[in-house]
């Protein structure tokens, strides 16, 4: 059970230092914090249901947006926890959606047996470090908010696919 606490609270301190000197960015282009929101979905081999929040973190350059993530994963006899660095372009088109590709680099820690385990979590989280190829479509709403469709295909020791949705809220 301390491992476990001990995983959550660093996460929540590495989330915190990545998004809180991007807030303090006021202009609309450039990098700086320009929404947040949840996402859920699902992961393959891992079997499991996913839910998190993601950020958007401002544009490297035109087009080319910065978006971290954090999830948790159930199922599979594993828990998980996922923390993603994402980088993806969108297109530019004149369309209610945009198309975009980007790749994301993700950490994964899993507890193998799961909660179900006799023993708990006490045989220790393993960690496994991925890349997945990114392809999704986002479309703004009218109350300016945006909504995501995302499919990610894994490479390395990471679930092979995962399809997710989101919101990103200003």
């Amino acid at each position: 059970m301390m491992r476990w606490r001990s995983m959550t609270a660093m996460c929540v301190i590495a989330v915190a230092a990545t998004v809180a000197p991007a807030a303090a960015v006021a202009a609309e282009t450039g990098v700086g914090f320009r929404g947040w929101g949840p996402r859920v979905g699902a992961s393959s081999d891992a079997d499991q249901v996913l839910f998190g929040a993601q950020f958007d973190l401002g544009e490297f350059t035109t087009n080319l947006r910065w978006q971290p993530s954090v999830e948790l994963g159930f199922g599979d006899d594993k828990f998980s926890l996922y923390g993603n660095f994402m980088v993806a372009y969108y297109f530019p088109v004149k369309a209610a959606v945009t198309p975009y590709a980007g790749a994301q680099v993700t950490v994964w820690l899993f507890d193998q047996n799961g909660p179900d385990n006799s023993k708990g979590f006490d045989d220790g989280f393993n960690a496994e470090i991925g890349l997945y190829a990114v392809g999704g479509i986002e479309t703004k709403l009218e109350s300016g908010n945006r909504f995501l469709a995302e499919l990610q295909v894994g490479i390395g020791d990471v679930p092979d696919v995962r399809v997710l949705v989101g919101w990103t809220f200003k």
